[in-house]
C-alpha cells in the first residue's frame, strides 16, 4: 500500500500548473498577472502564457493602437488550446480606431487557441485575421467599424470554427470595395466551419468565399443569417465596387479563368435585403449544396447560380425557399422540394385545401 501511494504522489507532483492571467483597463504590464493585479495589455499576456493557460479580459475599453499578433510560438494543442476570454460576463470592448490605415487588430497565427467574448472595433484593416492558424474556435465575438473585413482567413488556415459571432458595419474607404463581414478566401485552407453567425451592414458581402492561389477547399456555414449590405452605416451606397452579396461562395481572379473550386455547404441559412444576391456564385466552378435555405428580398437574386461547374462537381438545393426575388439555378442543379417547384405548391395548395375543409365542417357544427 505503501508503494502505490508514493507512485500516486509522484504522479499529481508532475502534472502541469496551468496558468491564469487577468488583463483590466487599470491595470499595468510590470503587474504580476494575476487577479489582483493584472496586467494592463493582452499583448503582455500573450507573451507569456503555455498550452493550457487561459487570459481573462475584464470589462472595459480598451484604446489600442498596435496590432496584437499571437505567433506560432504561441500555439496551444488540441488537447490543452489557450483560451483568451472575456471575464465571467464583462464587456471588453478592444477599440483599434486610433490605428493607422492598413493594420490588424488582432493577428492570429497560432493554433488552437480559444478566443471568446470580445469585441473589436475600428481596426485599420481586418478586426481579426486567422493566418496560417488553424484548429481555432473564435466564440461570441463581433468585430464592427472595421476599415476592411470583420474576421478574415488566410494562407492555408485550416479547420478553424468561427461560433455565434457578429460581424456588421465594416467598410473600407476609399474604394469601399472589400470589406466583408466573414471572408474565408483568397489562400484560406479547407474544413473552416461556421456555425450561428451574423452579418449585417457590410460594405461589400457578408461571406465571401472568392480564392485566389488556394484551390479545391471546402467551407461550411450552418445556421448564419446575413443582410443589408453593400451600404455604409448611415444606409448610402457608396457606388457599384461595393458588391452587396449575402453569401457570395467563390469564384477567381479574370472570370475564374483558373478554375477555381470553393465547395460550399449551407445548412438553414438566411440572406435577405442584401444589394445584390442573397446566395452567390459568383464564378464558383466547386460543388454547393443548399439545405434548408432562405432568400428574401435580395435586390437581383435570391439565388443565382448558373455557370457550369468543373467535371464531377454538384450543385443540391433541397428544402429551400425563395419570397419577393428571383430564382435563377443551371439546369445542372439537382432540387428537391423548393418552394419554387411545382409539386410544393401544389403541396401546399392542397394542404390550404384540406385546412379550409376542415374549418367549414368545424363552423358548420357550431351552426
Amino acid at each position: 500500500m505503501k508503494f502505490v501511494f508514493l507512485c500516486l504522489s509522484f504522479i499529481v507532483l508532475t502534472q502541469p500548473l496551468l496558468a491564469q492571467k487577468y488583463v483590466a483597463t487599470d491595470g499595468d504590464d510590470a503587474n504580476p498577472g494575476n487577479f489582483e493585479q493584472p496586467f494592463g495589455t493582452i499583448a503582455k499576456a500573450v507573451a507569456e502564457v503555455l498550452s493550457g493557460d487561459t487570459i481573462y479580459v475584464r470589462g472595459g475599453v480598451y484604446d489600442l493602437t498596435a496590432t496584437i499578433t499571437i505567433t506560432a510560438a504561441r500555439s496551444g494543442t488540441e488537447s490543452q488550446m489557450i483560451t483568451l476570454t472575456a471575464f465571467n460576463d464583462e464587456v471588453p470592448l478592444l477599440d483599434f480606431s486610433g490605428q493607422s490605415l492598413g493594420s490588424r487588430g488582432i493577428s492570429l497565427r497560432a493554433n488552437y487557441w480559444h478566443i471568446r467574448g470580445l469585441q473589436i472595433k475600428g481596426a485599420g484593416d481586418n478586426g481579426m485575421e486567422i493566418n496560417f492558424g488553424s484548429n481555432n474556435i473564435i466564440e461570441n465575438c463581433a468585430f464592427f467599424e472595421n476599415r476592411d473585413t470583420g474576421l478574415q482567413l488566410s494562407n492555408g488556415s485550416a479547420n478553424n470554427r468561427i461560433i455565434n459571432c457578429d460581424s456588421y458595419y465594416n467598410a473600407d474607404p476609399p474604394d469601399y470595395a472589400d470589406a466583408d463581414g466573414f471572408a474565408p478566401k483568397l489562400t484560406v485552407g479547407s474544413g473552416n466551419y461556421f456555425y450561428g453567425c451574423r452579418a449585417w451592414g457590410n460594405v461589400d458581402d457578408g461571406w465571401d468565399g472568392y480564392l485566389r492561389e488556394a484551390d479545391d477547399v471546402t467551407t461550411t456555414l450552418e445556421n448564419c443569417w446575413t443582410w443589408g449590405n453593400g451600404y455604409l452605416k448611415d444606409g448610402s451606397d457608396p457606388g457599384p465596387q461595393a458588391n452587396g452579396n449575402g453569401f457570395k461562395m467563390g469564384g477567381g481572379d479574370n472570370s475564374n479563368s483558373e478554375q477555381l473550386m470553393h465547395h460550399a455547404i449551407l445548412t438553414n441559412c438566411v440572406a435577405f435585403s442584401n444589394k445584390n444576391k442573397g446566395f452567390d456564385q459568383n464564378n464558383n466552378v466547386g460543388s454547393m449544396t443548399l439545405l434548408h435555405c432562405t432568400g428574401y428580398g435580395n435586390q437581383v437574386a435570391n439565388y443565382r447560380i448558373q455557370r457550369a461547374l468543373n467535371p464531377g462537381q454538384t450543385l443540391t438545393v433541397k428544402n429551400c425557399v425563395s419570397f419577393a426575388g428571383l430564382v435563377q439555378l443551371g439546369s445542372f442543379a439537382v432540387q428537391e422540394a423548393n418552394s419554387w417547384m411545382p409539386v410544393w405548391i401544389s403541396a401546399c395548395r392542397s394542404k390550404a385545401r384540406r385546412r379550409t375543409s376542415v374549418h367549414s365542417k368545424v363552423i358548420l357544427v357550431r351552426v
